[in-house]
């Protein structure tokens, strides 16, 4: 489990500053070049250097420079050097972590002069050796930052790249969903429409035939008639001119809609992939709105489709009753989900575009016994019923 970053500085900065005095004193110990030996003072600077780390994400070049400030003073008091490396290299590696772009050249002129410097200021050490030494190790924590950004950058560049991949496709999808919603409402209204453009024509032409057509209401009835067919006609070819540009100019002949008379033909489908559905339809009006009709058969035979492709349960329940002018839809299984990981899908945004097509409402989610839950509520409102 990751750290979060101000408690790995502090172990950091720590880790800098124990490394340091262990590495001090172990040079002092097998007497190394004749150094200065380790002392309070030694020490007190030592963790000087260390404590700048802690701001090592928000001011890398400031670190960069603090080490390099404490530094100069304990190399020139001879103490062993090798154990400002510690602290050193972290600057180095924060100050290409960290810093902004255009500051990486300052910073690796800093980080090297925190070794050089320091080092060959010191006449009486007088050790390029050990100072283009430290300069190496300084250039490979620079690098290993630089490295580490490029990976992050990149990391960061392909999950916002997937992202965008997959809201261009939810979008698309989206896009296939409405053009589907528009053309089953298609065959809703033209049922409609031409079921009203039949009527008012017969109509009109059995009032025309009346030996009393010549009375003022009745023609007046039989013109408000042809209007109807008139209208009817037109709405119906606006109807299909619409639908021929959302299919790209390339609209072909639609099958009926289904609807909810229709759902055995699911429960077949279901129980033909080992799911047994039990159908729970009370109370429901004879009559539905068509276009509610639809949206609540497409959103039951999505629901089971992800039953039998993403769950393990044999056992499923689609419930259907009226709350008030509401229809109320439940599709429930018992899960669990498949061992399987399989991509996340766009069925329940689909459902969920189809609901708030026609102002309802959806959601999606576990159960509460476990399994996986769709509810649904659509409006029913009277205006929307297609003649029979």
């Amino acid at each position: 489990m990751a750290l979060r970053p101000s408690v790995a500085d502090r172990l950091l900065a720590a880790a800098a500053f124990v490394l340091g005095v262990v590495v001090a004193i172990t040079l002092q110990a097998v007497d190394f070049d004749g150094e200065r030996s380790v002392d309070l003072w030694a020490i007190g600077l030592l963790g000087a250097m260390s404590a700048p780390l802690l701001a090592r994400r928000r001011r890398p070049i400031l670190v960069v420079l603090a080490v390099l400030a404490v530094s100069t003073p304990y190399h020139i008091l001879d103490y062993p050097h090798e154990a400002t490396m510690p602290a050193s290299l972290v600057a180095a590696f924060t100050a290409a972590r960290y810093s902004a772009p255009p500051r990486r050249a300052a910073a690796v002129l800093l980080a090297v002069a925190a070794v050089t410097v320091p080092v060959l200021a010191d006449e009486a050490s007088g050790a390029p050796d050990d100072a283009f030494l430290g300069v190496g190790w300084l250039f490979m924590a620079f690098f290993a930052g630089l490295a580490v950004r490029f990976h992050e950058n990149w990391k960061a560049a392909v999950t916002a790249r997937v992202e965008q991949e997959r809201a261009d496709e939810v979008e698309r999808r989206v896009a296939e969903e409405r053009v589907l919603i528009a053309a089953e409402l298609h065959d809703v209204l033209a049922h409609g429409l031409a079921v009203a453009n039949v009527q008012a024509s017969v109509a009109a032409h059995l009032i025309d035939q009346l030996p009393r057509r010549g009375d003022a209401s009745l023609q007046e009835l039989s013109s408000t008639l042809h209007n109807l067919s008139d209208t009817s006609r037109a709405t119906l070819r606006e109807l299909r001119a619409v639908l021929d540009v959302l299919h790209g100019g390339d609209a072909e002949p639609t099958e009926p809609a289904p609807h909810l008379g229709e759902l055995q033909r699911l429960v077949e489908m279901a129980e033909a992939a080992d799911v047994r559905v039990d159908l729970e339809a009370d109370g429901l009006p004879d009559e539905l709105p068509s276009t509610v009709s639809v949206v609540a058969y497409r959103i039951i035979q999505e629901s089971l489709t992800n039953v039998i492709r993403h769950s393990t349960a044999k056992h499923a329940t689609v419930r259907l009753d009226q709350n008030g002018h509401r229809l109320r839809i439940a599709v429930i299984d018992r899960g669990p989900a498949r061992a399987t990981v399989t991509p996340a899908g766009f069925g329940i945004a689909g459902m969920t575009g189809r609901a708030q097509a026609v102002g309802g409402e959806l959601s999606a989610g576990p159960g509460k016994s476990g399994g996986f839950e769709v509810r649904a509520s659509l409006p029913l409102p009277e205006i929307w019923r297609v003649p029979s």
